[in-house]
C-alpha cells in the first residue's frame, strides 16, 4: 500500500485546522500573503493527485502547510543526510571539508547526492553508518523519516526498501541548512539544483536558490531556498504524488511563487 502522501514541505508550529477537502492547513497571523491558504488548496485542485505544501518566510519563522505530518516516499534521502552532516560538523563531529576516501570531501559527495547520484548518496549513507543515521533521527525527534537506501538502476543491485519522510521533519531540515549558509561548504551543497527550464523561468536569476529535488516516474518533490534581494528569504517545497504530467507540478510552484512575491 502506497504511503506516501505529497507534502509540501514546510511544516508549522501553528495549529492546523482541517479544511473541507481533508487537507490540513495551518493558521497563523504571519505577514505572508493573506491569500497564501486559497492558492495552496487551488494548488492540490490542479490535478488529480496527492499533493502537500509547504512555505516559510526564514526571517520570520512564519509558516503555511499542508498535510505537514504525512509521511511520503523519497527515492533519495539527500536532504534529511545534508541536514544531519551539517549538524555533525558544526558540532564538531565531522568537517564537511573534511577529506575521506578517493580524495573526496563530506560536502563534495553531499552535492552529487543532491545532483541526483543515486551511487553517491548511497556512500554517504555507508560512510556515516545507519546506526548513526538512526541515532541522529531519534535524538532530534524526526520520526517520521526512514531511511533505508538507495536503490542503484544497475544489475544485480542491493534492493532496499522505501525511504520516508515528513513535511514536519522537513522543515526542521531545511532551517539546519539555512542556518548555516554562512559556511562556504554548506552552500556548495545545495547549489545549481537541477531544476526544470519552467522552474528556472519561475525563480529568475537575480535570487539565490539552494534547492534539492526527487523525481520518478509518478512524483515530483521540491524543495527550494530562495535567497531573494532585500529582507526576505523563503522556503518553498511542493510534493506531489500519482501526477501524470511533472509540469502540473512546475505549474503549482509558480502560482505559490508568484503569490510569495507579488
Amino acid at each position: 500500500m502506497n504511503r506516501s502522501y505529497l507534502g509540501l514541505l514546510i511544516a508549522s508550529v501553528a495549529l492546523s485546522s482541517i479544511t473541507g477537502t481533508g487537507l490540513l492547513i495551518s493558521t497563523s497571523t504571519a505577514s505572508l500573503p493573506e491569500n497564501l491558504e486559497a492558492i495552496i488548496q487551488e494548488v492540490s485542485q490542479i490535478a488529480d493527485a496527492s499533493w502537500g505544501i509547504a512555505v516559510i518566510e526564514f526571517k520570520t519563522g512564519e509558516e503555511r502547510t499542508l498535510n505537514a505530518n504525512g509521511q511520503f516516499m523519497m527515492q533519495i534521502p539527500h536532504l534529511p543526510l545534508a541536514a544531519m552532516l551539517v549538524e555533525l560538523s558544526n558540532a564538531g563531529e565531522i568537517s564537511l571539508d573534511g577529506l575521506i576516501s578517493r580524495g573526496e570531501y563530506y560536502w563534495e559527495r553531499l552535492h552529487w547526492a543532491q545532483q541526483g547520484g543515486r551511487g553517491m548518496c548511497m556512500a554517504v549513507i555507508w560512510t556515516i553508518g545507519f546506526g548513526r543515521i538512526n541515532e541522529w533521527l531519534a535524538e532530534k525527534g524526526y520520526t517520521g523519516t526512514e531511511i533505508r537506501g538507495v536503490a542503484q538502476d544497475v544489475p544485480y543491485a542491493p534492493v532496499f526498501d522505501s525511504n520516508y519522510i515528513t513535511a514536519q521533519d522537513a522543515l526542521g531540515y531545511l532551517k539546519i541548512i539555512y542556518s548555516s549558509l554562512d559556511q562556504a561548504s554548506v552552500r556548495n551543497i545545495g547549489t545549481n539544483p537541477p531544476l526544470s527550464d519552467h522552474i528556472r523561468e519561475t525563480l529568475g536569476f537575480d535570487n539565490t536558490i539552494y534547492g534539492w529535488l526527487d523525481i520518478s516516474e509518478d512524483s515530483k518533490l521540491l524543495f527550494i531556498i530562495i535567497d531573494l534581494p532585500g529582507d526576505s528569504d523563503l522556503g518553498l517545497v511542493v510534493l506531489a504524488e500519482d501526477i501524470e504530467d511533472p509540469a502540473d507540478v512546475d505549474q503549482g510552484f509558480r502560482m505559490l511563487y508568484e503569490a510569495l512575491t507579488d
